[in-house]
């Protein structure tokens, strides 16, 4: 916003030619000869055929969006008092000038005239604009980015290899997109043969086996409904049939994150979330702890959420009692399976933009990222770093622990 000021103006100048029109006409459907028959708009006291208003409001749209305020904006309202008509072959020149702003609601307003080549005002009015901010990505390129982390010494002790992890497995639960992708992508730059799990998005699933293979890793793919037991024990027939182990589970597997207000919850909106983070859990412990035992070593992460440490935002109540239910299974593994070198812990980012958030409305994500010190929303690399950092062999005292992903204090 600091560098927008009052009176700042941009200006650009459009023909309207015959072809535009007739173009704008087949994708609208207005085919009102006024605007594409010449003889029909003489007939009706206009020299050439009239312009479709909406047309001068698409060139201002691109202005918009891509000149004045440019990328990122959003236009949210618009009046509009048409003076004299544009014609087929007129040249319109469109002013944008900056009549007010607003810091906290981010909201340019701009008055918009446009003027014919005979410098005759054809239209005023005013333009709302919204300015987006970049609420995803490190702002300071001198600051370690989350795609930078694989280069970055964590210290001599761990900076070269995880130990013994090119003969480990990792199995990672929802990973065709978002957050599970991230950690199985990053666990097989690690060294991991990883086993990417997907329910339908097989083709985002096999693009990912492909991408991770051709980097010189292992991988495949095995679909299955992690609520299902029969899916379960197929899964755990082709990991071993492929590596005869499996020796790190990540749980990230969500269903869609839809609020619902409180008061109109019922028992059965607490289903979905159940089946996939504590039934699901539940399946996956009970079919690849007996090797971990026998191995004396394993992984379990799952997934939590920073909603957890602290009060919910509004109509999350299904939401995060079912993550709750899962944090109180996960500190019970901690604590009956630490002696045979196999821990659990959870991970819990706040806020991230992925596909399962697409019904988080915008104006929430915005006060997240407000509300961190950093400015921004957590990324999909910041969680898949810290998972990767808890499934590694010196990790082993990491336990029982649910580490919150957040820029801000807990």
């Amino acid at each position: 916003m600091d560098t927008f000021n009052l009176g700042d103006s941009y200006r650009d100048k459009f023909v309207i030619t015959d072809d535009v029109v007739h173009k704008f006409a087949d994708f609208s459907l207005d085919f009102n000869p006024v605007h594409i028959d010449l003889d029909y708009a003489k007939s009706r006291g206009y020299s050439r055929q009239v312009s479709h208003g909406v047309i001068q409001l698409s060139y201002l749209s691109k202005m918009i969006g891509m000149d004045f305020p440019g990328p990122g904006a959003i236009w949210i309202n618009q009046t509009a008092e048409w003076i004299l008509p544009v014609l087929v072959g007129d040249t319109i020149e469109i002013v944008l000038t900056i009549k007010s702003r607003s810091y906290s609601t981010k909201i340019l307003t701009l008055t918009v005239e446009i003027y014919n080549q005979n410098n005759k005002k054809v239209m005023v009015g005013e333009s709302q604009v919204k300015i987006t901010e970049n609420i995803s990505s490190e702002p300071d390129d001198n600051v370690i980015a989350p795609a930078d982390y694989d280069s970055y010494e964590v210290s001599k002790e761990h900076s070269s290899k995880i130990d013994n992890s090119t003969n480990r497995v990792a199995l990672v639960t929802g990973s065709s997109r978002g957050i599970g992708e991230a950690i199985a992508r990053k666990l097989s730059r690690d060294g991991y043969n990883v086993v990417i799990n997907c329910r339908n998005n097989l083709k985002a699933a096999n693009k990912i086996v492909d991408s991770i293979k051709s980097s010189g890793a292992d991988a495949i793919l095995v679909q299955a409904d992690i609520t299902n037991p029969d899916d379960i024990a197929r899964m755990k027939k082709d990991i071993f049939n492929k590596w005869g182990r499996c020796d790190i589970v990540v749980h990230s597997a969500s269903p869609p994150i839809n609020p619902i207000k409180t008061e109109e919850l019922r028992y059965e909106n607490f289903d979905l979330y159940l089946n996939t983070y504590l039934k699901a859990s539940v399946l996956l412990v009970e079919a690849f702890s007996k090797s971990m035992i026998q191995n004396k070593f394993g992984r379990f992460v799952f997934l939590g959420s920073s909603y957890l440490f602290g009060p919910p935002p509004q109509g999350m109540g299904a939401y995060v009692s079912t993550k709750e239910a899962l944090w109180g299974y996960t500190k019970s593994i901690a604590t009956d399976m630490a002696h045979y070198g196999i821990t659990a812990n959870m991970v819990s980012p706040s806020l991230t933009i992925t596909d399962l958030t697409s019904e988080i409305p915008s104006r929430v994500k915005e006060v997240e990222a407000i509300k961190s010190p950093t400015r921004r929303l957590v990324t999909v690399e910041d969680t898949a770093y810290h998972v990767a950092h808890i499934c590694a062999d010196y990790s082993s005292y990491l336990n029982g622990i649910n580490l919150p992903i957040t820029s801000s204090p807990i």
